[in-house]
């Protein structure tokens, strides 16, 4: 038996010597790529832009732009393309390929040889691609190395600190940094994106004086399921537009920081963010016709101030009982507070009557529930003369569900109501 333990024991020693022989020490790190294509840039990518007709335009010269990619398909958040920009613009490239992201990371430094390939609009945003069908589409994957070339020298862009009341032309398709903003009420504690049928979804992100923006959001988006924060921040994200309408990309969820304590009004409802002949029942408002086939809308008399309008007329007056209703609001914490809305009016009929309820339930006919006039309010007295009116609301404070309704009644007569600026100071 010691016979049999010592060979082994030998021949144990034996192997760990032999494989120790085959280690070495010293391990030698793979080489870094490097990206040095010896071109230079032969043009900004502002003079690019501006080279775009508003016919779908061929890159028929030797134009060669450089950038820094600024977003990718990482999170999910941009599907098909990347975001890049220089000291002069920034612009959207479509390209025809999935996980652009293992490729063109965030900080990467490319350069474009545009000749051969097109700029056009899409939305009314000037994008760099290839000729689909005469539009601007996607660069085919097997052609996307001859027109995008990597290069060493890569620094991550610094975001451009703006303000949403300053926001223009200038900004587009370039990486913003927005400080003391949050969410809008309607919009905490929803998800990002629309997780069920994967579609994008818009949130709608404020400042303390009430201005706003949309947040687009993919239902593909890593962070599509994550809760919408309550307080206010910062955020980094990519400013893009849609015809007039000016939208940010978020690249990455942890490039929104909102842990600050709330600020500006519990609540402000400028209907902006509507669209004209809209109905209203989006952004948290709910419409209810009880009687009549006319219906809140979006009305929009001057093109430039939007607000919430209902009347019974239609070549003549018909009856109708129509319910404008608000979000709904969690007073809990709150001890004072104050509700204001503008309105018009003009015609004869009824006058609009407003109503608070704590139990209804958001989407049901509201004379099923229980709710309480606003008494003593300033309304218009016609020729569609703006008024504001005012009602101290703090009998309401703890009560975590509260509504608002507008009611609005005609009958032989048809009387138009608008409101706009429907706000709740809360402390």
């Amino acid at each position: 038996m010691n016979k049999y333990i010592k060979i082994i024991s030998i021949f144990s020693i034996s192997l760990i010597l032999l494989l120790s022989a085959c280690v070495k020490n010293d391990f030698t790190k793979p080489a870094k790529a490097v990206y040095n294509p010896n071109i230079k840039a032969t043009t900004t990518i502002q003079e690019l832009k501006n080279l775009n007709t508003n016919e779908l335009t061929l890159i028929d010269t030797n134009v060669i732009i450089k950038g820094t990619v600024i977003a990718n398909d990482k999170s999910g958040n941009l599907y098909k393309s990347i975001f890049i920009q220089d000291s002069t613009a920034g612009i959207q490239i479509s390209l025809d390929a999935y996980n652009l992201c293992n490729k063109y990371h965030t900080g990467d430094l490319i350069y474009v040889k545009c000749n051969g390939l097109y700029i056009g609009k899409y939305g009314g945003q000037i994008q760099l691609g290839a000729d689909y069908e005469g539009s601007v589409g996607r660069i085919a994957e097997p052609l996307i190395d001859s027109y995008l070339i990597k290069s060493d020298g890569g620094i991550p862009i610094v975001p451009k600190t703006i303000n949403l009341s300053a926001v223009n032309g200038s900004f587009v398709n370039e990486l913003v940094q927005l400080k003391n903003v949050q969410f809008k009420r309607y919009s905490v504690g929803d998800t990002y994106g629309d997780i069920v049928l994967k579609e994008d979804k818009d949130s709608y992100v404020e400042d303390c004086d009430g201005n706003s923006m949309i947040i687009r959001t993919s239902g593909y988006a890593d962070f599509a399921s994550d809760i919408i924060p309550e307080g206010n921040g910062n955020m980094t994200a990519v400013l893009t537009k849609y015809n007039s309408t000016y939208q940010l990309i978020i690249r990455n969820i942890r490039e929104v920081n909102m842990t600050s304590e709330r600020c500006g009004a519990f609540f402000n409802e400028d209907f902006e963010e509507f669209t004209k002949n809209d109905l209203i029942d989006k952004f948290g408002w709910f419409s209810y016709s009880v009687t009549g086939s006319q219906y809140w809308e979006i009305g929009n008399y001057d093109g430039n101030n939007n607000y919430a309008s209902m009347t019974g007329y239609d070549g003549s007056s018909y009856v109708n009982e129509d319910w404008l209703i608000t979000p709904k609001f969690d007073f809990t914490g709150f001890s004072d507070i104050q509700f204001s809305f503008e309105n018009a009016s003009n015609y004869s009929g009824p006058n609009i009557q407003v109503f608070v309820s704590t139990d209804y339930d958001g989407t049901d006919n509201p004379n099923n529930f229980t709710w309480t006039e606003l008494t003593g309010l300033n309304l218009s007295s016609g020729s569609f003369s703006w008024v504001t009116a005012t009602k101290d609301l703090s009998s309401y404070a703890n009560s975590p569900s509260v509504y608002i309704g507008f009611k609005y009644s005609s009958d032989t007569s048809s009387k138009t109501w608008e409101i706009d600026n429907v706000k709740i100071i809360a402390n």
